[in-house]
């Protein structure tokens, strides 16, 4: 398969060594512009700077050195060779002992051409394609999203999750971030706050309420963002669900919170990496600034807070993308211990009905339609929507199957980190309780009739 002409090197005129050196060279020279180091000038102290990424040349001389190899091969008429890696839960495959203690499946290959049939050929043609699109964006500093290379050419990826595995998988196998091949996920996450984001092409993105209708905005992808101005906010409240996220930030909550201001933000579900990518880097440039999780009471809420903390098994290869520290505001169990009436009702009545019809309806409430097969940034279904204050009381329901099967494999996780540290702990005995009680509740367990206010406000000013 013959290489595009323009992509084609022209070694005598200058090497890649010495294009990789002069791109690097440049690139450090307007950091160096853009750093405020005026001794005369001081940046406000709410002004903070976001390192740049600085993987970005270690990633470029890979590929070009994997596509220097291609166009050798067809030079010397010799088989096209791609070293591959994947990432997946493939039984008889040895585990790999991931950062959370569970088991990862890493299977190493290499992709080649000619195939032995059709689908090899385009296998490979679909991962040149990929690199040379990425190459292309670091040699001129854009950004690429995972949906504009499948839309590039439909035929040859044939789905979205096809370009989303092999883009993660060559980043696995070369070593790096996603971030570090300038690709990124189409945006996802929101935000909302009095804070101001400035952007490297120059650009200044205000993430106050009253703008977008005070639905919140965005989250630019963090390699684009150069500095934040967090003015006086002290805290920052990751929130599980959209519904309630986006309530709070039309309430204008993130300014008029009695713990003060603050910052508002949902991956909509199971957390993207984009979004933790980029709360990550705020902590670390303001390790001061409170961080909280908002989840519901269920296993799918727990490990959506774990993954927030210590990141995703299928992509712990990837880095600066945990939140440690982050603390778990709720809903836990004595948040709902006051509605032990009720979740008794709920229980009895779910073990005595024979009614096929109610346990289905109870599967398919809000709280459980998330799909967790194995993409980090895959979108979890949407939420029923209700245009009417909801009672508490229909927030709670008994477990399902599929939440036992959950609470049993975010204990083994648990079980199996080093140094079981005291948050693992809570979260294992809250885990018990969830399976003792046979109950799980929404967020709106503690809404007053829509508003969760007073709640957060006792919680946040601690």
């Amino acid at each position: 398969m013959p290489l595009p002409s323009s992509k084609r090197r022209q070694k005598p005129v200058a090497s890649p060594k010495s294009q990789i050196q002069g791109s690097a060279h440049t690139r450090v020279l307007r950091r160096r512009q853009r750093l405020p180091h005026s001794p005369h000038i001081p940046a406000p102290s709410s002004l903070v700077s976001i390192p740049p990424q600085d993987s970005y040349d270690g990633a470029l001389s890979q590929i070009e050195s994997l596509l220097e190899s291609i166009l050798d091969a067809v030079i010397n008429g010799t088989d096209l060779v791609i070293p591959y890696q994947t990432v997946r839960p493939s039984p008889g495959v040895p585990p790999v002992v991931s950062l959370e203690g569970g088991a990862r499946q890493m299977t190493t290959e290499v992709v080649k051409f000619p195939g032995r049939n059709i689908q090899e050929v385009k296998r490979f043609d679909a991962i040149f394609r990929i690199l040379e699109l990425s190459h292309e964006a670091l040699l001129t500093g854009n950004l690429i999203t995972k949906r504009n290379i499948y839309y590039q050419n439909t035929e040859l990826f044939r789905s979205q999750s096809v370009v989303d595995d092999m883009v993660d998988n060559l980043a696995f196998t070369l070593g790096v971030g996603r971030g570090d091949l300038n690709i990124v996920a189409a945006a996802r996450g929101l935000i909302a706050g009095p804070i101001d984001v400035m952007m490297r092409g120059g650009a200044t993105v205000q993430y106050g309420h009253g703008l977008s209708g005070g639905n919140g905005n965005l989250i630019p992808p963090i390699n684009s963002v150069d500095k934040v101005d967090f003015h006086n906010t002290r805290w920052l409240l990751v929130i599980e669900k959209e519904a309630t996220f986006r309530t709070l930030a039309n309430s204008g909550y993130s300014s008029t919170s009695r713990a003060g201001h603050g910052i508002l933000v949902t991956a909509k579900g199971f957390p993207d990496l984009a979004t933790r990518r980029f709360l990550s880097t705020l902590h670390s440039v303001r390790p001061q600034l409170n961080v909280f999780a908002l989840v519901d009471f269920d296993p799918h809420g727990v490990s959506i807070l774990r993954t927030y903390q210590y990141g995703s098994q299928r992509l712990d290869h990837e880095e600066n993308v945990t939140l440690p520290h982050l603390k778990w505001l709720g809903i836990r169990s004595s948040d709902i211990m006051s509605r032990s009436s009720i979740i008794m009702s709920h229980s009895l009545q779910d073990s005595q009905s024979g009614d096929s019809q109610t346990s289905q309806e109870f599967a398919s409430q809000g709280s459980l339609a998330y799909s967790f097969g194995g993409s980090d940034d895959e979108r979890p279904a949407k939420r029923p929507k209700s245009n009417y204050p909801r009672d508490s009381n229909e927030s709670v329901a008994p477990l399902t199957l599929d939440d036992r099967k959950k609470a049993v494999s975010v204990m083994k996780q648990i079980c199996g980190e080093k140094g079981f540290e005291s948050a693992g702990l809570e979260q294992m005995q809250e885990l018990q309780r969830m399976l003792m009680l046979n109950v799980k509740a929404e967020i709106q367990t503690v809404d007053n009739f829509g508003d969760i206010t007073d709640w957060l406000d006792e919680r946040l000013s601690v």
